[in-house]
């Protein structure tokens, strides 16, 4: 029971990150759409491309991509057998080329050509680059502290979640609020 609650914890951090295609469902909920953005002007293109180029983008989204599906197989083995045609689904839907001017308009809503021109610097800079190197690693650890924490607690969750359970129960059971 302690794993299920940590796991429930877990996968309401990660929910805004989680992966409706492997999970079965046929369509992706209305929250996971991209949002309607501005046209790009051809400053802010220019920029995007040579931040995305500064934090090897093209490379980061193939490989997080790989990795999600590597996690999903070992939650799910039964997904194995089907690994090579998910990454040939997903090599024909997220190609560099069709998807780098939709991911500029999206930077272009959030930064302006300046912006990204001096965030290019950055990532270029030693320093810059090693954080590109260091930042996934002390997110994951990050991730790996915050899971130790709530599993420390996890009988209080237990505790509060059946303690809602009950008291929606006990509603369902006067006719409902």
């Amino acid at each position: 029971m302690k794993r299920t609650i940590l796991k429930s914890a877990l996968a309401a951090m990660l929910l805004l990150g989680g992966n409706t295609l492997m999970a079965g469902e046929a369509k992706a909920p209305a929250m996971h759409k991209a949002p309607k953005l501005k046209p790009l002007t051809p400053e802010a293109e220019k920029a995007a491309y040579a931040l995305f180029d500064a934090l090897k983008m093209k490379e980061g989204i193939h490989n997080a991509l790989m990795q999600s599906l590597e996690i999903q197989i070992k939650r799910q083995p039964a997904m194995a057998p089907y690994k090579d045609i998910y990454e040939k689904f997903f090599n024909k839907y997220t190609k560099w080329d069709d998807m780098k001017k939709d991911l500029a308009k999206l930077y272009a809503q959030a930064f302006t050509p300046a912006e990204m021109k001096e965030l290019t610097k950055f990532y270029r800079s030693k320093v810059g680059q090693k954080s590109l190197t260091i930042l996934p690693r002390l997110t994951q650890l990050s991730m790996l502290l915050a899971q130790q924490r709530i599993a420390r607690h996890a009988n209080e969750l237990k505790k509060a979640v059946a303690a809602r359970a009950k008291e929606l129960q006990q509603d369902a059971a006067k006719g409902g609020k």
